[in-house]
């Protein structure tokens, strides 16, 4: 038995086979199981219908949707989606609509999901939300909330979110959740953003699946964002844990990905749009 995940959404494309494929800013994967087809995230929203068409991939088959936090360059997909779905589970944490924002040049952006919970279960949507991990098919754990232990990843300072009374604070992000896949390999980590810290959502991997080896890590570090304190600890982590593979994506950023590339060598890839891979 395997698994084929295939990345439909990404800011980059990896091939021109097939032609037109998009990339826009975002993340989305899809994952064909022995149990049946999954979504983790939807991209933005622009691309991800264009990018399933030309790889082949139906909706209208997918068994549940996973969201890794409630941002709306992972979520802004769902409405379009759901159009081919109809009715189906969708996974993920409580806190998934809470408010998300962003300061830029001074500015603060809303970059929530873009509707309601109401809206969207018109449209089909079954929400299964949970804080606790997640069996959400065999082999298929969703991590649930990660803690956050480590004293060197404290979060991206322009990430807010508002209180009732309209004060700023910073982002907990507490919905941010990873998927972990049991393989004979080892341990797959599929990630969003790592809003969690790469470093925490690893232990926490490793406590909940009891899997000590890590054939794999793959999706947005966020390591664009992260101190060079931050960055020296999950460099020597990964090469601590002897990860076989890592690919890299979206808010892993040019920096991110150069030292990543660099430490790891041909066991460093670009996970982008086309990209596919067989556990």
């Amino acid at each position: 038995m395997s698994i084929h995940l295939t990345v439909l959404c990404e800011n980059s494309v990896d091939k021109v086979s097939p032609y037109g494929l998009l990339g826009e800013h975002g993340f989305s994967c899809h994952l064909k199981t022995p149990d049946g087809d999954f979504l983790f995230d939807t991209g933005g929203g622009m691309t991800i219908l264009n990018n399933a068409k030309l790889m082949g991939i139906d909706f209208s088959k997918l068994q549940g949707i996973i969201f890794s936090h409630g941002h709306f360059d992972h979520t802004g997909g769902l409405k379009q989606i759901l159009e081919k779905t109809g009715k189906i589970p969708i996974y993920a944490h409580p806190d998934l609509f809470s408010t998300h924002y962003s300061k830029n040049s001074g500015k603060i952006h809303n970059i929530g999901i873009p509707w309601t919970q109401a809206e969207l279960e018109k449209l089909g949507a079954n929400f299964k939300l949970s804080a606790a991990p997640y069996e959400v098919t065999p082999g298929l754990l969703l991590s649930g909330e990660v803690p956050r232990i480590s004293k060197v990843e404290t979060g991206d300072p322009n990430l807010l979110s508002m209180s009732k009374s309209g004060e700023q604070l910073t982002d907990p992000l507490c919905d941010d959740l990873s998927l972990f896949i049991k393989t004979s390999k080892g341990l797959v980590i599929l990630l969003g953003c790592a809003h969690a810290g790469l470093l925490n959502i690893i232990d926490h991997a490793i406590n909940v699946t009891g899997e000590k080896k890590i054939h794999m890590i793959l999706g947005g570090t966020h390591l664009k964002f992260c101190s060079d304190e931050q960055m020296t600890a999950t460099l020597n982590r990964l090469e601590e844990l002897d990860v076989d593979r890592i690919g890299a994506s979206h808010c892993t950023g040019l920096r991110g990905a150069r030292m990543l590339a660099e430490r790891f060598g041909e066991r460093f890839s670009s996970a982008s749009v086309g990209v596919e891979i067989v556990f």
